[in-house]
């Protein structure tokens, strides 16, 4: 669940102020379905970076799972998955899903206890 309320995101660069965001205000409650439909420049990843707290917003308010951005964040109360896709080409599949878990400081173990992965070893060869 999203909410923001007012939101504004104001860049400010060396031509004078970009305002990537301004009084965007809106409600996704669970299990909403909903795409951001625009021309490049109009601000959809901007939000969605402000909702994954990448970016902070220079007005109004946005929760995230009833917190903060950052809590949402901190708690890991969301996934995220960035437009470019950004794998590493020495890695495995399964080496860069299993990347985040190594990351966060899970020790080899745990990443297989997880279940995170739940496609045999053969299918990575195959790919």
């Amino acid at each position: 669940m999203i909410e923001a309320r007012g939101l504004g995101l104001t860049f400010e660069t060396a031509d004078g102020p970009v305002h990537a965001l301004r009084d965007v205000s809106l409600a996704i409650g669970k299990g909403d379905f909903v795409s951001f439909i625009g021309p490049s420049g109009c601000g959809k990843t901007t939000f969605l970076r402000v909702a994954a707290d990448l970016e902070a917003p220079t007005a109004g308010t946005i929760t995230v799972n009833g917190m903060s951005p950052a809590q949402a964040r901190q708690t890991r109360a969301y996934g995220y998955v960035f437009q470019a896709a950004g794998l590493f080409p020495w890695r495995t599949i399964g080496g860069n899903v299993r990347l985040p878990l190594e990351i966060m400081g899970y020790g080899r173990a745990e990443r297989a206890a997880s279940g995170m992965i739940g496609i045999r070893p053969a299918f990575f060869r195959i790919l």
